[in-house]
């Protein structure tokens, strides 16, 4: 048996960006570069791509529209995006025009008519309501969207969109350090034909050979400059005691942690973050690791 699958992770392609003063983007290369990155991803066999209007102001849709355009495998793909722009208006405010205009923003950037799967980015719980709902029934029915769900920023967020049953696609934290969307929450989600998508692998790229070094006073220069350093060096402790595990099976951390993603047959994929050539190397390494490694890899974080 093999296990999942991994997706791409958009986010870091979109550059930097400041958002109220604060950075929250990446330091990346020429947006030709970036472009080639995703086409390489696409002629290695990932097939499925996850971006934002958010990611970059829309630099990360229009770069993976244009590689998609000229990739010629459109039919092959999966593509996800998230309204991040419906979060500025009041729920009352989003008619069929408005959130038409939203959409549309998405589709142009992105070279398509019709999106995969489009996400509510964050959104406050107000609007995960009937009115939206209608929307992106609206939306579907009339061949501008095949699916729809929530991205929420939560663990009570996901829930609450789970138990209302918005969309049939939610996606959340998982990775080697975050484990609440447990095999009994996946099995709900599955049993109730909504599909997961798994983000953060690399729990904000920490999980990673560099940060294992530098440790919590890491100067990153990019969105995980926003994060406490309480919880940086929380991260640092766990990932201190996940890398002779990594080491014992001729792994970095960061492959390690794609391989426990890998694990979780339960979800539709897992993303990763790849804003470089190595990233991507990685993620080939581990996807195509023989199936007795994948079991060690399982037998190992068991174990722990």
């Amino acid at each position: 048996m093999r296990y999942g699958k991994i997706g791409f992770g958009c986010w870091q392609l979109g550059g930097e960006q400041t958002v109220n003063g604060m950075q929250n983007g990446w330091h990346v290369g020429p947006e030709a570069q970036r472009i080639k990155l995703i086409e390489d991803a696409i002629t290695s066999g990932i097939d499925v791509f996850d971006t934002a209007q958010a990611y970059g102001d829309g630099i990360s849709e229009t770069l993976l529209g244009t590689a998609v355009s000229r990739s010629g495998q459109r039919d092959d793909l999966l593509i996800v995006t998230k309204l991040s722009h419906l979060n500025t208006f009041a729920p009352d405010e989003i008619s069929w025009p408005t959130f038409l205009s939203c959409l549309d923003d998405s589709r142009r950037r992105l070279q398509m008519d019709v999106i995969d799967v489009v996400l509510l980015h964050g959104p406050s719980l107000e609007l995960l309501s009937d009115q939206v709902r209608a929307l992106f029934e609206r939306a579907r029915e009339e061949g501008y969207i095949n699916s729809y769900g929530v991205s929420p920023r939560s663990w009570e967020d996901l829930q609450h969109a789970t138990d209302i049953g918005f969309g049939t696609y939610l996606q959340w934290n998982y990775s080697a350090l975050e484990r609440r969307c447990d095999e009994q929450f996946l099995s709900k989600l599955h049993r109730r034909g909504q599909s997961f998508i798994g983000r953060s692998t690399l729990f904000r790229g920490l999980i990673t050979e560099t940060f294992f070094r530098d440790g919590p006073a890491c100067p990153f220069y990019d969105a995980r400059d926003q994060l406490p350093q309480v919880l940086l060096a929380k991260i640092h402790e766990k990932i201190s005691a996940l890398r002779p595990v990594a080491q014992a099976l001729d792994l970095t951390l960061s492959e390690l942690a794609i391989g426990a993603a890998l694990l979780n047959e339960l979800s539709l994929c897992s993303l990763v973050g790849i804003s470089k050539p190595e990233h991507l190397s990685s993620v080939i390494k581990v996807r195509d690791l023989p199936q007795t490694k994948l079991d060690e890899i399982k037998s190992a974080l068991e174990a722990l």
